[in-house]
């Protein structure tokens, strides 16, 4: 009798723990993998930096299903070569439809250190929690002592735009030998 009762305590656990692990709350979307990708209707970053300033990588995206989960930020320095590529979490409010900005730091690291004239290439994309990527877009910046960002063209001129997020990538100076 009481295996009879133990297992059946088991079975009403098991059952239990497969409900709560199958149930979302109320307004989540689930994530099932395929769906659809992405996309990066808009962006722009300035051509230009000064050593040490904070570069905004501006981006407009949307995603029909609602689920974009990360940034990936790619960069190259030339002289040095690539980066291992970082992630950004994509907040909670900005996975349907998103319009803002991206950081990055040009003086994180040994980047007050640079050359004039540094060439960085950083690429973006996002992934969705569903395993899709969005199309990738490419920023070519130099760094140059004294040059300005400007303002954002349209539509990152109008109105807040939100933080998206920090690139946490530290420059490093040439490799040995070079």
């Amino acid at each position: 009798m009481k295996a009879l009762a133990s297992a059946f305590f088991v079975l009403v656990l098991v059952s239990l723990s497969l409900k709560m692990a199958h149930s979302r709350p109320l307004g989540e979307r689930r994530t099932e993998p395929g769906g659809s990708p992405p996309v990066i209707t808009g962006s722009f970053a300035a051509k230009k930096l000064s050593h040490g300033d904070i570069w905004k990588i501006y981006l407009e995206a949307r995603d029909p299903d609602g689920d974009m989960g990360q940034f990936v930020c790619a960069l190259e320095q030339q002289g040095y070569g690539p980066y291992s590529s970082e992630y950004v979490m994509i907040k909670k409010q900005h996975r349907e439809k998103m319009k803002g900005y991206l950081t990055f730091s040009s003086g994180a690291g040994d980047g007050l250190r640079l050359p004039e004239w540094t060439r960085l290439t950083l690429t973006v994309y996002i992934r969705d929690r569903g395993g899709n990527t969005s199309n990738k877009v490419v920023y070519p910046v130099v760094l140059s002592r004294g040059s300005k960002q400007g303002p954002p063209p349209p539509p990152f001129d109008a109105g807040q735009l939100d933080r998206l997020g920090a690139i946490p990538i530290e420059l490093k100076g040439r490799r040995r030998g070079d």
